[in-house]
């Protein structure tokens, strides 16, 4: 069963991430070389039947990814960063940040760091996926995974993703921000989908973990992990559609586990009205707080509609002027 699994995958690792380059790796170039458009990596390639199965099917049409902290002082600058997300800035990996971070210690400019991360990264997914046993490392969970991996001189592969899930419930355990996802082509992997070929929900390696004690595993392959779609690189505005901002809880176990669950406090909906990109904000009741719209024509308000006593967040209404001053001097 493992070859039958695989099989498609030692075919793919030459596919993998091909659209993007359209060529073999370059080395980084001088300072100020001009350098060939990028495209977004894609790893679609790399799923098993089961997972392309459940592509196609549009399980994973809409997908959530939660983050930021639960402190109540904390949740208003995540908000804040999120609704970037939906504007202007890359919701990066942890192993993009890091190529960017070293090309920018080394005196790259932040533009140029950023077009060189992006190129170096594509060769680490490459290298990192270049044997038929790779992909379990995403989706399998052990004690002392992290630990084994730097011993045998793996970099972390779950570093390079964008982790998400089709279940808003799954998305809430990690964050109490989340952003709702539409790609605008299918690029990521189903990895439940590929551990789903590959046997790995055995009822032998269940019995083993409970025998052995080892009730985080089961928690992550049963509960934390579950349908999770991963993005290669990095998730560019074009595929967020929306915010959710939940309240704080009072209780909060092990940074993830709410008691009771939160509420929802804002909701953010991007969709396109009269030609033009258009975000509603909503309260907790679904009730408009503000149509932004870089476009008067877009921003009408229809009088059906129910209006809330609550008014735009001050970073937030002045992270939006900010766009559009910076979108009419690009005119």
């Amino acid at each position: 069963m493992r070859k039958t699994l695989f099989a498609a995958a030692l075919s793919a690792t030459i596919l993998l991430c091909q659209a993007p380059l359209r060529a073999a790796a370059p080395a980084l170039p001088p300072g100020g070389v001009q350098m060939a458009p990028f495209e977004t990596p894609t790893m679609y390639v790399m799923n098993s039947e089961t997972a392309m199965n459940r592509i196609r099917k549009g399980f994973f049409d809409q997908v959530y990814r939660g983050f930021g902290a639960r402190k109540a002082d904390r949740i208003g600058r995540d908000e804040l960063l999120g609704f970037h997300f939906l504007l202007d800035t890359d919701c990066q990996s942890h192993g993009l940040r890091t190529l960017i971070k070293k090309h920018e210690m080394a005196g790259r400019p932040s533009a140029e760091a950023l077009d060189l991360a992006r190129r170096e990264h594509v060769q680490v997914l490459r290298q990192t996926f270049a044997k038929l046993e790779s992909l379990r490392n995403l989706f399998e969970n052990y004690n002392g995974k992290a630990e084994m991996l730097e011993k045998t001189g793996i970099p972390d592969p779950e570093s390079h993703f964008i982790f998400t899930s089709p279940n808003l419930g799954v998305a809430k355990f990690y964050g109490p921000i989340v952003l709702v996802i539409e790609e605008t082509r299918p690029r990521g992997m189903d990895l439940n989908g590929i551990a789903r070929d590959s046997k790995y929900y055995t009822v032998a390696r269940f019995l083993k973990n409970l025998a052995e004690f080892q009730f985080r595993s089961i928690l992550s392959d049963y509960v934390a992990d579950r349908d999770e779609y991963v993005l290669p690189s990095y998730l560019s505005p074009a595929d967020v559609k929306g915010l959710i901002v939940h309240d704080p809880s009072p209780v909060v176990i092990a940074n993830r586990v709410v008691i009771p669950p939160p509420a929802v406090r804002r909701v953010y909906r991007k969709y396109m009205r009269n030609g033009a990109m258009t975000i509603d904000v909503l309260d907790g009741k679904d009730r408009l707080i503000a149509r932004l719209s870089a476009s008067p024509s877009a921003t009408d308000i229809e009088g059906s509609i129910e209006r809330s006593p609550e008014k735009l967040p001050a970073d937030i209404a002045a992270a939006w002027k900010a766009y559009v001053e910076k979108l009419r001097r690009r005119r």
